[in-house]
């Protein structure tokens, strides 16, 4: 029975992780498509390919919340997000109040906007204990492009936005 348990565990640790989809949108109507992957502890890896073929790649790390919203807003503007409530991503366990029987739990919220043509109105909004993630992508044909991307560990999803050496910006979501 011990090694059944040895050998499902280790199947478990070497399969690949999931990848999941991103969009990118931007002001004029171009969409790109780009995937996500959850590497160690807190960093993953990003692959986005824009609308000439050029393939960006780079990883992202979790940064605290402070710096995000710095970082942020340095990029793209002041009031380009808001970010609402109690910073709960540096507790950890978005289930501490369900959890423990609270159903006062406060969230943090934050919006941003959206490019995306698809969407109601031009505001994104995301609820959580949210997590905060920034990368930089180098692309094959050497352009690049730094991103913010912010989500909810309730639903895994979120929005964020990137911009690439030549200005160009685009909204995420995920």
């Amino acid at each position: 029975m011990k090694q059944f348990i040895l050998i499902v565990v280790a199947l478990l640790l070497s399969a690949p992780g999931c990848v999941h989809e991103l969009s990118l949108h931007s002001r004029d109507g171009e969409k790109l498509s780009g995937q996500y992957r959850f590497a160690r502890e807190t960093t993953g890896s990003i692959r986005i390919t824009d609308s000439n073929g050029e393939v960006f790649t780079g990883n992202f790390i979790t940064v605290e919340r402070a710096r995000f919203i710095s970082d942020y807003t340095t990029a793209f503007g002041s009031g380009s997000i808001i970010v609402d409530g109690p910073d709960l991503s540096a507790y950890g366990n978005a289930f501490r109040g369900v959890l423990l029987g609270n159903s006062r739990v406060r969230t943090d919220a934050a919006y941003g906007e959206t490019f995306s043509k698809t969407a109601a109105n031009s505001e994104i909004g995301v609820t959580g204990p949210l997590f905060y993630w920034i990368a930089s992508l180098r692309g094959d044909q050497g352009a690049t492009m730094g991103c913010y991307f912010i989500g909810s560990s309730y639903t895994g999803h979120g929005f964020g936005r990137c911009k690439t050496h030549a200005g160009k910006e685009y909204t995420a979501d995920f």
